[in-house]
């Protein structure tokens, strides 16, 4: 290669950089002596313009590359009067452009360009400008203070490595359908979005983003987006959103924003795979507007808000996934959204775990809830299904759902919860199937409820286990309430109970208590309670087929206050005090029954007004006489 030497002495008017490449040959290499070259230069060839290395070679003025010609720039500090403009190919190597008269420092206008460790410093708009399917490559380069955008990339393809960022309003703005590919850059202090992302695609690995005084990246209008390792730290507004756009992100950390960690809207799409997300002012995680978000094996934890925000009818999928210590709901679902959770823990949040609002839909499989100081889950007007869960040592319900709601419980298991497990109010429907509620209140079913249990377990509390109030129905098959400290079941205020094929026994209180209410037991057993197996008071209503009912402490059966009770094919036998004890206008039909007493001296009592009759029924009574009525009562045995 051909080697031009220009030095200051020899340069007149005549003898200029231009004059130089106008003279030199295709491929020569412009050697340039370190001074302040002032002139536009126009290249014609290609060729390689070097400056000194050790001193400043400054060149001041325009310079353009056109088509089909090709540029390497070595060594100069560039301090255009207005802008580098490339058509052709430039390479960039130890170059540093800086102020200048111009808004940009380089075009590239259906060109390509490579620039190797340099620097863009101080232009009045952006630094490099790359449109009009351009390309354009950078590796160890430094961005600083260049107005409104460091690089701006449209309808073009763009890779940059190992870079430095700072001091913009933006570090990058992509849009018109540009491909930009980034790796181990650094951004920070740029006062708006540090990467917009507009109609374009945009890869990213191992980058950090911070220190912003707006958001970290940007993606809107059909946006694309793919983060890989990435760091988004300490930025003021969201630091990442994505507006009608898409994006993934695999093994990224985002913490530490002043504002939302993610915030996805406008039926934008999401990916998220083995990130944390986490410690924001405000929500951790947004997704609004009818958008989608998967997350799988990822972090979400200590926001100062919400944990998760979902609403506008948007859907979101959990997966193996913990959520933690977040000030506010950990998850919050509103507004006719869907949310799925698989396999995840959410414990340990300073208010509710999961809260379900305005026609939402949740399902949880296989997850724990637990350690929160609120109850595990509320539900308003909403839909909640939960299978093979551990719902736990919360500080409020387990459950807690209101105002027509419907939940579905299979599988799980509820305990030392300081509220009732399940809590349902006004209008709620709630099945629950093959699940054990222990140690603390099991339900509270109030206000026109429905309830159905089949196969469960209700044990070890130290309050009432069951309550079902005010105009609620709830039916037990095959389940086993047991060994509470206090009642077993409350039926109260016009209510009803059916119990069928179930079992309730080992209560420190009454067994069954029926207040206003109507209650149906089949093929039922109640027996070893400390007190009343059936307490029935209070205009209620009782009928109790093919039970078996043995060994209380007090009356078996008590009723009092104007009350019913039926008994059709009921074994009554080893009780401590009289088995069936009627007062105060109540009534009592036995039909084809034993009943047994070794231990009390009447096995079947009637006072103040009330009714006993008997039909095809054995009592029996060794210690004792059989029956015993005062106070304008009666006992008939009809079949005598």
């Amino acid at each position: 290669m051909a080697v031009v030497r220009l030095f200051a002495k020899f340069f007149s008017k005549k003898n200029t950089i231009q004059k130089a490449i106008q003279f030199s040959k295709a491929g020569n290499l412009i050697q340039l002596k370190a001074k302040n070259y002032k002139e536009s230069i126009h290249f014609d060839k290609n060729m390689v313009l070097a400056g000194d290395i050790y001193e400043e070679t400054r060149l001041e003025g325009l310079i353009i590359v056109p088509k089909n010609v090709s540029v390497t720039f070595q060594n100069l500090t560039i301090s255009p009067t207005a802008q580098m403009y490339i058509e052709g190919e430039v390479v960039l190597q130890n170059c540093f452009f800086i102020g200048g008269k111009n808004d940009v420092h380089v075009t590239v206008d259906n060109g390509k360009m490579n620039a190797y460790s340099c620097r863009f410093e101080q232009a009045k708009e952006m630094a490099v400008s790359i449109i009009n399917n351009s390309k354009a490559i950078f590796e160890n380069c430094t961005f600083e203070h260049n107005g409104k955008v460091q690089i701006l990339v449209e309808s073009s393809q763009v890779c940059i490595e190992k870079s430095e960022f700072s001091h913009a309003k933006h570090a990058l703005c992509i849009k018109n359908g540009s491909f930009v590919q980034t790796r181990n850059l650094h951004m920070y202090h740029h006062t708006s979005a540090q990467i917009v992302v507009e109609d374009s695609r945009f890869i990213d690995h191992e980058s950090v983003i911070e220190y912003g005084d707006g958001m970290g990246i940007h993606v809107y209008h059909e946006g694309d987006a793919s983060l890989q390792s990435t760091v988004l730290q300490h930025n003021n507004q969201t630091q990442l959103c994505v507006q009608r756009g898409i994006l993934t992100a695999r093994n990224c950390s985002i913490w530490q924003g002043k504002d939302a960690g993610i915030s996805i809207t406008q039926n934008a799409e999401i990916q998220l795979f083995h990130c944390e997300i986490g410690q924001h002012k405000k929500t951790n995680i947004v997704v609004s507007k009818h958008s989608k978000m998967n997350i799988e094996h990822c972090r979400i934890y200590d926001g100062e808000n919400f944990g998760l925000q979902i609403g506008d009818g948007s859907i979101l999928n959990l997966t193996e996934t913990h959520i933690r210590g977040n000030r506010s709901s950990q998850i919050s679902l509103s507004n006719k959204s869907i949310l799925s959770i698989k396999r995840c823990s959410i414990k340990e949040g300073y208010h509710v775990g999961i809260c379900i609002e305005d026609q939402s839909n949740c399902s949880i499989v296989e997850s724990d809830i637990t350690h929160n100081a609120n109850s595990a889950i509320t539900l308003f007007k909403s839909e909640l299904s939960i299978f093979h869960s551990t719902v736990s040592e919360n500080i409020g319900n387990g459950i807690l759902a209101m105002s027509q709601s419907k939940v579905e419980v299979d599988q799980c298991l509820f305990s030392t919860n300081e509220m009732p497990h399940i809590a349902c109010k006004s209008n709620v429907e709630v099945a629950i199937v093959q699940s054990k509620l222990f140690n603390g209140k099991s339900l509270f079913i109030v206000n026109e409820c429905e309830l159905t249990a089949v196969d469960c377990q209700f044990y070890d509390s130290l309050n009432v286990q069951i309550e079902i109030c005010d105009l609620s129905n709830a039916r037990f098959e095959h389940c086993q309430i047991y060994n509470g400290k206090s009642y077993g079941v409350k039926v109260l205020r016009n209510s009803s109970l059916f119990l069928e094929d179930s079992q309730i026994f080992g209560h420190e209180l009454s067994q069954l208590v029926v207040n206003d209410s109507s209650v149906i037991l089949k093929n039922s057993e109640l027996f070893d309670g400390k007190r009343h197996a059936l307490f029935i008071q209070n205009h209620s209503e009782v009928f109790a087929t093919d039970c078996f009912i043995s060994k209380h402490a007090h009356h078996q059966v008590w009723i009092d206050f104007e009350s019913t009770i039926e008994l059709t094919g009921v074994q009554m036998m080893d009780g401590a005090l009289t088995d069936i004890f009627a007062q105060n206008q109540s009534a009592v039909f036995i039909t084809d029954s034993i009943i047994r007493n070794n231990k009390s001296r009447f096995n079947v009592q009637a006072v103040n007004f009330s009714n006993i009759e008997i039909r095809r029924t054995v009592i029996e009574n060794s210690y004792g006489d059989v029956y015993y009525s005062e106070n304008h009562s009666y006992i008939k045995q009809l079949d005598t």
